[in-house]
Formats: structure tokens, C-alpha cells, sequence
């Protein structure tokens, strides 16, 4: 049971935080405008080493991609990072509802980008959800982040090696234009992550409900009845303050920088199945497994739809 000053520190960070949110989005409303993303993943067909990992680097600046922090950026905006087991990483540019070019030019370069470090490097990128047997693969990326995260999940469940360099995704973001719709996104995106559309296939599933129950699975608060975005908020908020933070092991709300900067760096290292994320500002679908090319459409058909008619 939490001690009473624990509680007091608990409810002065969540109503700071709270604020903060809001205040941001309140900076926005009726200012921002409905736009979509989509991150999608897909796994090496084999165990990859760092070696590897420098030659996909050098790949992809010969390609004329700019290194941009631990990321890769086209002209056309696209993104291209890797994930602990070598796996890609295609981020598209914001995309307006029904956008059928530009889903077919992020496409096209997913699929023209794939076939290439196929041919070139001999590394075949795979669109499927689960990849057994990696959890001791080696470890494709050596930040502290990643070394951090590496070293809690190896502890606090079964499966969260696995889940670190055996699964693949797809998420699928819708940008927050005002705080009036915020309460609406969310509800329909939690429906949606556990309906047959895009909840996660039963292999990871299992994956995540065995990673790290702190961080992961659906958010408390989709089962809940809120009757407004602040509410929302501070459910998310506390969520957060009572998961540990990588390297302490220790509740945010227990640590020594609880500054918001560094509330919201944590809040990125959470893998709820619905995600808020206050850059952009953005909420996530994050269940999807990844799947082919061929397949999406008709995914990103339905997820855009399912919102733009709320």
C-alpha cells in the first residue's frame, strides 16, 4: 500500500502533468488538422550482427538517405529505423484521410527498399507478426536505452527477449487535432485493438502479456467510463508515474528527475496497446501485426474510415 507523503507526491506530479498535457493541446485546438501515420516493421529472416547493422547504415546513406540522429530520412520525408533484433522500421509522412497516393508512395519505397537490401546485402526482410527463437540474438542496438531495456526485460517476465527481437508490427497513428475529440480517438482506438481487425495475433499476444506487466497490454483506463479528456489524461499520467523507470527500477513518482521532460521520455519507453504520445500530438494503435504489403490496404482502409466517421 502507497504511504501518504508517497500519495501526496503522486497527486501533485499527476496534476502538474495533467496540466501541462492540456495545455498543450489547448494551444492547438481548432488549429490542428486530422492526419494519419503508419510505422511499419518487418523481420530479418535470419539472426543479424552488428556488422550487418553497419552495412544496412552504409546502404542506406548510398541510397541518399540522411543520417538523422539513429535515423535515416528520405527526401520525401520517409523514415528508416532498425529495432533491437535488425528489425526495419518504415515511418511514413503524415498522411491526409484517403491519401491514396501517398500510401502508395510510402509503399513503393517499403517494398522498392526491402528488394534492394535483399539483392545487395543478402538480408531478407519478412512481414510476419513473430519470429521464434531470437531471444538470444544479439542485441542490434547498443544505446544505453536499449542496453537499459534489455537488462530490465531479461528479469521482469518470460518473453521480453523475445518481444525485443522476434516480433514485428505495424502502428498506426491519427494526429490529435483538438482536445474535444481526444476522449472520442481513444475509446474507438481501445475497441479496435482487441477487435478481429487488429488485435494481435495469439503468438504475440503471448509475447506481450509476458514482457513486463508495468509497461504493457491495454491501458487501465480503456475499460473505464471517463466523461472527459482531462480525465483521460490523469488516468494516463498515473499510469505512468507507477511504472518503473528504466535503469532505477524504481516508480517515476520515486525517482530523482521528475521533471516533465523527463516524464515524457519514460511515457516513450511504455508499449501499451494504445498509445499517447504528445509529439505530434498523436494517439497509437500498436496491435497490428505486421503483415504483407498486399494485406494493408484494406487495414488502413478500415482504420480510417472507423475514424473519420465517429
Amino acid at each position: 500500500m502507497m504511504s501518504k507523503p508517497d500519495r501526496y507526491i503522486v497527486d501533485a506530479l499527476a496534476a502538474s502533468f495533467t496540466r501541462q498535457y492540456i495545455d498543450v493541446l489547448l494551444k492547438i485546438d481548432g488549429t490542428g488538422h486530422r492526419t494519419y501515420g503508419i510505422e511499419y516493421e518487418f523481420l530479418p529472416h535470419r539472426f543479424m550482427t552488428l556488422d550487418d547493422m553497419t552495412r544496412l547504415y552504409r546502404f542506406l546513406e548510398n541510397t541518399g538517405m540522411r543520417a538523422e540522429s539513429s535515423e535515416f530520412v528520405s527526401i520525401d520525408g520517409i523514415h528508416v529505423a532498425f529495432e533491437p533484433g535488425g528489425q526495419i522500421e518504415y515511418s511514413s509522412p503524415p498522411l491526409k484521410a484517403f491519401d491514396a497516393r501517398g500510401l502508395d508512395d510510402f509503399l513503393s519505397f517499403i517494398t522498392q527498399t526491402n528488394a534492394l537490401i535483399r539483392d545487395q546485402l543478402d538480408i531478407v526482410y519478412e512481414a510476419r507478426g513473430f519470429a521464434p527463437g531470437r531471444a538470444n540474438a544479439p542485441l542490434c542496438l547498443t544505446s544505453p536505452r536499449y542496453r537499459l531495456l534489455h537488462d530490465r526485460l531479461e528479469k521482469t517476465g518470460t518473453r521480453g527477449l523475445e518481444m525485443m527481437k522476434g516480433t514485428a508490427s505495424i502502428h498506426l497513428h491519427v494526429r490529435i487535432a483538438g482536445i474535444t475529440e481526444l476522449l472520442h480517438l481513444f475509446r474507438r482506438l481501445c475497441e479496435m485493438a482487441t477487435s478481429a481487425d487488429f488485435r494481435m495475433s495469439p503468438q504475440r499476444r503471448e509475447i506481450w502479456d509476458n514482457t513486463d506487466a508495468m509497461r504493457c497490454g491495454l491501458p487501465p483506463c480503456c475499460n473505464e467510463h471517463l466523461n472527459s479528456a482531462e480525465q483521460l489524461i490523469e488516468r494516463l499520467v498515473r499510469f505512468a508515474l507507477a511504472a518503473d523507470v528504466l535503469g532505477e527500477n524504481l516508480p517515476f513518482y520515486l525517482t530523482r528527475d521528475q521533471s516533465f521532460k523527463a516524464f515524457l521520455y519514460h511515457m516513450t519507453t511504455l508499449f501499451t496497446d494504445v498509445r499517447f504520445n504528445l509529439k505530434g500530438p498523436t494517439l497509437e494503435l500498436r496491435t497490428l501485426d505486421s503483415i504483407p504489403i498486399n494485406r494493408f490496404r484494406e487495414k488502413w482502409q478500415i482504420f480510417v474510415s472507423s475514424l473519420e466517421n465517429l
